[in-house]
């Protein structure tokens, strides 16, 4: 069966909706979409897991969730509901074309496409929160889910409203992600993962990211390693390898085509590049994850 790709299709809203986890499993979806296998959104989507426990994958790795996760996912990433699991919680999906601009110190809209896969690098894609925190969340998302119940005639403070949900998720996610307590994320972090969303598929060269920044490479691995705790080099490989992977599940283009996409003119070193980074080759990878 093919993989998957999840368009938006809202049920009740023109720009969100909100769905309760026990109620997903009875909605009637596409003859194409098994959520518990691999697909990929053209949307945004937040999960706030209340009760059960079980898994969840994003992006190829698989996290244990349970009461108090919180789960984010942006257009283009891949993601998967764990088998035969019992959750309780909400969904909220949404598009970003309403909302207003910036969210954790990005220079670009918040609507921007590039906005959007920056923040995979922020934010991070499962957290897990306190019970009072997650409480206070579960609120934000009843109110948007009352709102949603009364319709349009609410929509400019319903537009508010979503906003002030998914700003306090990102918060929330990011400080939970740092047991050290709050930390704004350096702008000049953000400048490198922007230029790299911009030229992942072209350039993989550290000093031409640093000479882009007007500071020296020993100046850019500092700075990523304040922020993340990776060097650039690191997060520039693993990009490149999430975005090949992504393509070699839902693009009808050969291996040798997704390495030359991802600025690799041998096949045999996007082979390597991936066997290295993933643990298989891009065969192999492409036969297991869509048998």
């Amino acid at each position: 069966m093919p993989l998957a790709n999840v368009k938006w299709s809202p049920a009740v809203n023109s720009h969100f909706e909100v769905l309760r986890l026990q109620n997903f499993k009875r909605r009637e979806l596409p003859d194409d979409h098994d959520p518990s296998q691999a697909h990929r959104l053209h949307f945004h989507a937040l999960i706030l897991v209340t009760g059960g426990q079980g898994t969840h994958g994003v992006d190829f790795v698989d996290y244990p969730v349970k009461a108090g996760t919180l789960i984010h996912i942006c257009a283009n990433q891949i993601h998967y509901f764990g088998q035969n699991q019992e959750l309780e919680g909400y969904i909220v999906v949404f598009l970003p074309a309403a909302l207003p601009t910036n969210l954790l110190g990005l220079s670009t809209s918040i609507a921007s496409p590039l906005s959007w896969s920056t923040i995979q690098h922020i934010w991070p894609s499962v957290a897990s929160l306190n019970l009072e925190t997650a409480q206070f969340l579960q609120q934000h998302m009843e109110l948007l889910e009352a709102h949603q119940i009364m319709g349009a005639k609410m929509q400019p403070a319903t537009q508010y409203l979503l906003w002030s949900m998914i700003a306090l998720a990102a918060q929330v996610a990011v400080e939970s992600d740092n047991p050290h307590g709050r930390r704004a994320v350096d702008p000049r972090f953000l400048e490198f993962i922007e230029l790299l969303e911009q030229s992942f598929e072209s350039c993989r060269n550290m000093k031409w990211y640093a000479e882009q920044m007007s500071c020296s490479a020993r100046t850019l691995y500092r700075i990523c390693m304040t922020a993340v705790g990776k060097s650039p080099k690191v997060i520039t490989d693993e990009r490149v390898a999430i975005e090949a992977q992504r393509r070699l599940l839902f693009d009808q283009t050969t291996v040798k085509e997704v390495g030359q996409t991802l600025g690799f003119d041998e096949t045999t070193n996007f082979i390597k590049f991936f066997k290295r980074l993933v643990g298989q080759n891009p065969d192999q990878f492409r036969t297991k994850s869509n048998p």
